[in-house]
């Protein structure tokens, strides 16, 4: 039939689908109960994993390649921390809003003030000081090559033989002072370095502790003062008594942090002063016996402060100075 529908054309006939009915489901409430025994498949052997001590995987792996969770933190630590943080947030948003008093003092205040200010003017007088650097390793390189090429065309020009080697001699003399000239400039770019990136970065950033113990403990100063003007239930005594062993803790280490900071201003001040005062000499000195055409003056300015001339080769005449490469 299959056969004779496909020669005419026609679609073949599927066969008829069977149904499933309610007389075909077996009555299971008939069927006689379950009186064997029951027979259960032997447990698999039991794998022995390796017991390792906790010290073994501290900062390494455990052996074999196991892998061992970490200890989570202790949960107190991280409330801690969580209520520190939003007690200082807090206070230092109150401060900038004017709605929280804070602890000031005016001559800590006003000596840090000045200094950021002043690391601001000694950052611009590094800046100023590395580009006159470079400029006049670029004016050196120009001496150099110009002596270089007098003393060249001394052979292709013998008529002018007495101009060109005259001239390959002033190069010549500009280009050892100049090396002098840019060994003084290389000191003091390397003092004020120091002292900018350095010895007053140091200092600012023990500031900047100071200023966040000051905080911490303003905000639990406050939160004392809050307390103690509420309602004196057990739930706030107990919290007062709490809060008062935190604030003591949180104020002697705002007064170590303060004597700290006074004692690195003061020893900044002073290293600065002395640093300075010899820099600025010597650089001027310098100067003076350069553009007055002094060597001999020049010289003496290095041997008294022990500078070496900033010679360079050939091959770091054309490349830039380490001051811009390390830029």
């Amino acid at each position: 039939n299959l056969d004779t529908a496909a020669m005419n054309g026609a679609a073949p006939s599927q066969p008829p689908q069977k149904f499933v009915t309610f007389d075909d489901i077996p009555d299971v409430s008939k069927q006689q109960p379950f009186s064997g025994t029951l027979r259960l498949e032997s447990p698999p052997e039991q794998v022995s994993v390796p017991q390792y001590k906790r010290e073994e995987f501290i900062g390494s792996a455990p052996p074999g390649g196991a892998c061992l969770a970490m200890e989570p933190p202790k949960l107190d630590q991280i409330k801690k921390w969580t209520v520190t943080n939003y007690k200082f947030t807090k206070q230092l948003v109150s401060e900038k809003f004017g709605h929280s008093t804070k602890t000031v003092d005016k001559e800590i205040d006003d000596r840090i003030s000045d200094l950021r200010v002043s690391k601001v003017q000694y950052s611009n007088m590094l800046k100023e000081a590395r580009a006159m650097y470079t400029r006049y390793e670029a004016l050196l390189t120009s001496h150099r090559n110009l002596r270089s090429q007098f003393q060249t065309m001394i052979a292709h020009a013998p008529e002018l033989q007495d101009q060109l080697q005259a001239n390959a001699t002033t190069q010549s003399i500009l280009e050892k002072n100049g090396e002098g000239l840019l060994g003084t400039f290389k000191v003091f770019v390397d003092t004020l370095n120091t002292l900018v990136n350095i010895t007053m970065q140091d200092t600012l950033y023990t500031i900047k502790n100071y200023e966040n113990a000051r905080i911490e403990y303003d905000a639990y100063r406050n939160e004392i003062g809050a307390l103690q003007n509420a309602v004196q239930t057990d739930s706030n005594k107990n919290k007062l008594l709490e809060l008062q062993v935190v604030f003591e803790d949180r104020k002697q280490k705002w007064e170590k942090l303060k004597d700290d900071t006074h004692t690195k201003m003061n020893l900044l001040n002073e290293n600065k002063l002395m640093v300075m005062r010899q820099q600025l000499d010597m650089f001027n000195s310098a100067v003076i016996a350069y553009f007055s055409g002094n060597g001999d003056r020049l010289s003496e300015v290095l041997s008294e402060y022990h500078i070496k001339a900033q010679k360079f080769s050939e091959e770091d005449a054309s490349t830039k100075s380490f001051l811009s490469r390390s830029e």
